[in-house]
């Protein structure tokens, strides 16, 4: 799951009699049960297409106070080692786009609070499609409101700049075609910190095969979950993802076993099966 966000900011210029709007964007990566910037929400976080399943409906959600509307667009990112999301024009090798391959309504949406909508993508395969995973991602980014124009004032003529926060999210489509196998391996484990001082365990999830892979990192002592990261992604634009997965201090404080276990699991909808494990001895 990828979110956009929207630099904010508020300034006031008078030089002219006409009011301009000027949006700055940056882009992260974040996982989360539902993607949300904003007041909107998506569900599911993922969009899956095959022979099998033809057809996905999204839900889109206002948790906001007022009504807003968002136009709906095809982006293609490749992931690099750190699992961040850059814009590309070209997919990696094995890797394909798949904003061909699938077809979505409606274009734009309004939403007022408190009434989901729905947006259904279809799964389209020309005849001659190739075996193997496509990956695009569909944008769902805020319409900037009109606001009146401001002209003159005391002293006279001006123009006014306003730097306003506008959201975004994108949310991968993956096509898939053909018998795909997909393996990963946990290595490198070390205990660290996290950004915020929090113990943590840094480590990298190989991936090889012609899948990507998806699921969830769980830390345990003994029977104990001492940590967790969902939705955790490996595209194939790259082949491991170094990730830095936090420890609940409470947890590792009660003592028992110091072998912790790193599980890298599919996600509880696709049968919650151990995709790869890792041991680290606590110091």
């Amino acid at each position: 799951m990828q979110l956009r966000s929207y630099l904010s900011g508020r300034s006031l210029l008078r030089l002219a009699g006409l009011s301009l709007l000027f949006t700055a964007i940056a882009c992260g990566f974040a996982a989360a049960p539902v993607l949300a910037a904003g007041g909107l929400v998506v569900t599911p976080q993922l969009g899956e297409l095959d022979s099998t399943n033809r057809s996905q409906v999204l839900t889109l959600a206002n948790r906001g106070t007022e009504t807003e509307t968002y136009r709906i667009s095809i982006v293609n990112y490749r992931m690099d080692q750190q699992g961040k999301l850059h814009p590309t024009e070209t997919p990696a090798d094995g890797e394909g786009f798949a904003g061909a391959l699938f077809r979505y309504a409606p274009r734009q949406i309004t939403l007022e609070p408190g009434k989901p909508q729905t947006v259904r993508i279809l799964y389209r395969r020309p005849a001659n499609l190739q075996e193997g995973e496509y990956r695009s991602h569909l944008m769902f980014q805020q319409v900037p409101k009109a606001e009146p124009q401001t002209v003159g004032g005391s002293t006279g003529g001006g123009l006014s700049l306003q730097i306003r926060t506008v959201f975004g999210i994108t949310l991968p489509v993956i096509v898939r075609h053909g018998r795909l196998e997909g393996a990963g391996e946990l290595t490198n484990l070390t205990q660290t910190r996290t950004s915020d001082g929090r113990p943590g365990v840094a480590l990298r999830i190989a991936r090889d095969g012609k899948k990507s892979l998806r699921g969830d990192l769980v830390a345990l002592l003994g029977d104990e979950e001492v940590g967790r990261l969902n939705n955790v992604a490996v595209y194939l634009s790259t082949p491991h993802r170094e990730v830095v997965l936090p420890l609940d201090p409470e947890g590792l404080g009660k003592g028992g076993s110091r072998d912790l276990r790193v599980e890298y699991r599919e996600r509880q909808d696709k049968g919650g099966a151990s995709i790869a494990s890792g041991l680290l001895q606590l110091r």
